[in-house]
């Protein structure tokens, strides 16, 4: 049973695109005797009264769409030699793209996106075809790309839908009788209604495949959710609400995406796939071109839509809520009418594009200290308030670190904020929730014995083997919140000096040998073992072990800014384990049990398993 918010959103849609079609009313179709609508109409009429199936008979009834909505007029017009318009380039590619993105079946899709093409197929492989074309389809034939070659014609016949796109060509070529009586408009729009509908019941992604919800959804991201707290909270029992869902629902341990760090771990939840893939690959990249440190903080660089942005356009009411602002634009890439905003600018955030109320205002509370656990209880109370006031459908809560930077599992510190997290979380069950919890990375002590950072300063120790200059270390962990861990982090990126090339091999053997270095890999071994965008990477990748980290100079990073607190940190492989929580059994146990989860499946638990 799709939700209201879908079926409403879906009836909205199919009156839109019927207005569209509508919209043609007796404008000329080409210099045929019919006009578009007629044109439409008859061939939708053609495919019933050859019985073909719903999907084929909306294709032909839409299958010029890529004319006549708005953005057919940014297409070239094709003007004959004699100045006659005669249509406009690449409409069939338009009109599929534009029903994809709205969600009707590749079915539909490809056999819109084929008209065009199934008559070049036939005038070059049945004979007489061509003759029996008008003449305004033989003109615009010249302008389509002509006829087949042998060697496309072969191509063509491998596809499985060539004789339903061939039967919405031949469609096409008879629908042009002025004298010919059709069914209205209207009469094809509960048919468009329940197909949109039904494809709509999922989405693709990244060759992934996610079931539309069915029931209020919330997927938490728990910064810094390294395991230890999980397993320290259930046996003190603290934490009775996760408790619960691990006895009675589903619950795993998960890796992460690398570098274990903020930015690439929430991308690639919300887009199911590693930083290879969505090409975010950390807080903090390095431009080559001018020099500088870029802070990842918009969409710049996201490579692919996120799930969010598919569900919001599906009709699922979407909310993403992040603590940190800089995560904000991302997750709210093509998050249009959608509520997305960050506990760290409450204040100026609003809780949607149709409203002037700003999000302290409906909260009731000032905007949290940036540097508190109220960064993250802030966003899990705007999410149980969400639900409660049935503002959203499906919502991505993210939260802040800064705690798990500060203590570890055991301290009060801690204790109490994991506590008051569990509270949160029994308030979006009660509320009837389906709840899935992972985290982004894990975190770990990164001290010594006496207490003092265990640092290897790596670009300091490269420059006193190789040379002043000879190297650049870029510390991706970087953001704006430098006193959670002062920039240090467990995994960096050296970029080697153009005079020294030919010594980055020499370079990576020698950070192998240095104390507290866990690997030290060429860009290519980097980026296909952790599953990296190979065009963003440094010469060579660098991590370090569960009980260190790595800095680039002494003098770039201010230990000072740690509050006198123990450096806790990640960023490394061994922060990669996280846990993964689903509130209800899954479908298939065996198959989960043996299954190796990364945090990035989470979408796919909560909405297919």
């Amino acid at each position: 049973m799709a939700l209201p918010s879908v079926e409403e959103h879906t009836r909205a849609t199919i009156r839109e695109l019927f207005s569209f079609i509508l919209a043609q009313g007796h404008t000329e179709y080409l210099g045929e005797s019919v006009s578009q609508l007629q044109h439409s109409l008859q061939s939708a009429l053609q495919a019933q009264q050859d019985n073909c199936d719903d999907e084929t008979v909306l294709a032909a009834l839409m299958h010029d769409v890529g004319r006549f909505i708005p953005a057919a007029d940014k297409m070239p017009k094709l003007i004959a030699p004699d100045g006659s318009y005669i249509g406009r380039a690449s409409h069939d590619i338009l009109g599929e793209r534009y029903l994809r993105q709205l969600g009707f079946s590749e079915k539909v899709c490809q056999l819109v996106g084929s008209h065009v093409t199934a008559k070049r197929y036939l005038c070059a492989a049945e004979n007489g075809y061509w003759e029996s074309l008008s003449l305004s389809s033989k003109r615009t034939l010249e302008y389509q790309g002509g006829r087949f070659t042998p060697e496309q014609v072969k191509e063509a016949e491998n596809d499985p839908w060539l004789q339903e796109k061939l039967a919405v060509r031949r469609y096409d070529d008879l629908a042009k009788n002025p004298d010919a009586m059709t069914p209205p408009l209207e009469a094809y729009q509960e048919m468009a209604y329940k197909c949109l509908l039904e494809s709509r019941s999922f989405i693709n992604l990244n060759s992934r495949t996610y079931a539309l919800p069915t029931k209020p959804t919330v997927v938490v991201c728990i910064d810094g959710f390294d395991p230890s707290y999980l397993r320290h909270g259930i046996s003190t029992g603290t934490l009775p609400h996760l408790a619960s869902l691990m006895e009675k629902g589903f619950s795993t341990t998960a890796k992460s995406a690398m570098p274990s760090i903020t930015n690439p771990n929430n991308v690639s939840i919300v887009t199911g796939v590693p930083p290879s893939v969505h090409g975010i690959a950390g807080n903090t990249v390095l431009d080559r071109a001018t020099g500088e440190e870029v802070s990842i903080s918009d969409a710049t660089h996201l490579r692919t839509e996120t799930i969010l942005s598919l569900l919001s356009r599906h009709g699922v009411r979407v909310a993403a809520v992040t603590a940190k602002e800089k995560l904000r634009q991302i997750l709210g890439h093509q998050l249009h009418g959608a509520i997305c905003f960050s506990a760290q600018k409450a204040k100026s955030c609003k809780l949607s594009q149709e409203t002037d109320l700003d999000i302290e205002t409906w909260m009731g509370r000032a905007t949290p200290d940036q540097y508190s656990p109220d960064l993250s209880l802030f966003v899990m109370d705007a999410g149980v308030k969400l639900l409660d006031e049935n503002r959203a459908d499906f919502l991505y809560l993210t939260l802040s670190d800064w705690v798990q930077h500060k203590y570890a599992p055991g301290e009060k510190e801690a204790d109490t904020f994991m506590t008051q997290l569990d509270v949160s979380i029994g308030r979006l069950l009660e509320l009837g929730a389906r709840v899935a919890i992972t985290g982004d990375h894990g975190m770990a002590s990164k001290t010594k014995p006496d207490g003092t950072p265990n640092v290897v300063y790596l670009q300091d120790e490269l420059e006193a083997r190789f040379g002043k200059g000879s190297a650049r270390v870029i510390c991706p962990i970087a953001d704006p919140l430098v006193k959670h861990h002062g920039s240090f982090g467990a995994f960096v990126r050296v970029y080697v000096s153009s005079e020294y090339k030919e010594s980055i091999s020499e370079m990576i053997k020698y950070c192998a040998t240095l104390e507290h270095v866990d690997v030290s890999l060429s860009a290519t071994d980097a980026a296909e073992r952790f599953e990296l965008p190979l065009d963003l990477e440094g010469d060579f990748v660098v991590t370090s072990g569960r009980d260190s980290v790595i800095g680039s100079c002494r003098k770039d990073h201010d230990i000072g800014s740690l509050g006198g607190l123990r450096l806790r940190s990640h960023g490394g492989i061994a922060e990669q384990d996280v846990p993964l929580i689903l509130s209800c059994p899954v479908q298939d146990g065996a198959a989960a049990a043996e299954r190796k989860w990364r945090n990035f499946d989470v979408f796919d638990l909560v909405l297919n398993w």
